[in-house]
C-alpha cells in the first residue's frame, strides 16, 4: 500500500498534542509552514511545545526545532493552523 500524501488538518492536530511517547520520548515530526512576516520555514525534525496562552482559542500550535534526538535547538514559534502546509511530508488540507 502506497504511503498517504495527505493529512487531514483535524488528525494533524490531534498527532500534534501527542508530546511524548509511552517509552518517555519526545514525538518528533518534519513541518513547512508559513511565519507571520511572510517567511517560509521547513524543520526537518520539531517537537510540539505549549504556548503562554489558550492555544485552542488563539488557533495556534507551539513548534519547536530540534536534533534528531530531540534536544532543542531554537525558540519555540508560534504557528498559526492555517499556516502549515507540510506535515511528515503529508499536505496537510481541510
Amino acid at each position: 500500500m502506497a504511503k498517504p500524501t495527505k493529512i487531514r488538518r483535524n488528525l494533524m492536530l490531534k498527532e500534534m498534542d501527542i508530546k511524548w511517547l509511552p517509552n518517555e520520548k519526545k514525538v518528533l515530526f518534519s513541518i513547512k509552514f508559513i511565519e507571520k512576516s511572510g517567511k517560509l520555514l521547513f524543520f526537518p525534525f520539531a517537537c510540539s511545545r505549549g504556548l503562554r496562552y489558550n492555544m485552542a482559542e488563539a488557533r495556534q500550535r507551539g513548534i519547536q526545532p530540534c536534533d534528531e534526538k530531540g534536544n532543542a535547538i531554537d525558540h519555540v514559534y508560534p504557528v498559526g493552523i492555517d499556516a502549515i502546509i507540510l506535515y511528515n511530508q503529508m499536505e496537510v488540507i481541510l
